[in-house]
């Protein structure tokens, strides 16, 4: 098959699951330059006590913006479609290779950087994330959070869904340092769930670890 066809080929089955175009380079973003109407979801935290926030900023080698110092989430994403491997058929006297359809399946991630919200706050720092869509791209419903505290670094990671609704307002524990973080989510279309999927092993199996209410 010549290279036309194949490009044809994988135009013709794009129409029905996409062309796989492999992996992308994660991108850096600030939660105030994502549309609110376009976001998944949007995050408030508050941290018990202030992290270290020392925002940089530079130009890489594919001219994108990379931040680095201060609070922010990673937001995976991956996209399933049709690619195609080599196969053979032999004759009597030649291999001929044609294209082997497979289903594939690509990864990207981003990075938003959340905006400090000015003000006195209740218990500590509040900041405020954008959880982005991708277009042709399907979200995991998971995010990480990352900050530094005193260059004690620490990440707890939470699940979400715009399908199933539940009471996503809450205090939490980081699982490394156990620092204090009060989280509030609200979705776009009023409806959605989000849990923390971080565990400890005197709480097997649970997606969730929060402290009592009464903590």
């Amino acid at each position: 098959m010549t290279i036309p066809k194949l490009i044809a080929g994988c135009f013709a089955a794009s129409l029905l699951a996409g062309c796989v175009h492999g992996e992308m380079f994660p991108k850096d973003y600030l939660a105030q330059d994502i549309d609110k109407q376009q976001a998944l979801l949007e995050l408030d935290v508050v941290f018990g006590q202030v992290p270290d926030d020392k925002l940089t900023s530079r130009v890489t080698a594919r001219n994108t913006v990379e931040y680095a110092g201060a609070p922010h989430i990673v937001v995976p994403f991956y996209q399933k479609g049709l690619g195609f491997d080599q196969g053979f058929a032999r004759t009597y006297m030649f291999a001929i290779v044609y294209p082997v359809a497979k289903v594939e399946t690509a990864t990207a991630s981003s990075r938003v950087f959340g905006q400090h919200i000015d003000g006195q706050q209740q218990g500590g720092a509040r900041y405020r994330f954008r959880v982005p869509g991708k277009a042709q791209w399907n979200s995991n419903e998971t995010f990480m959070l990352k900050f530094e505290r005193k260059d004690r670094r620490e990440e707890i990671t939470f699940r979400f869904s715009n399908e199933k609704s539940c009471p996503s307002a809450f205090n939490a524990i980081t699982p490394k340092y156990g620092f204090p973080i009060q989280v509030s989510a609200t979705f776009k279309d009023g409806k959605g769930c989000l849990k923390v999927c971080d565990s400890r092993d005197q709480w097997p199996g649970f997606c969730a670890y929060q402290p009592p209410p009464a903590a």
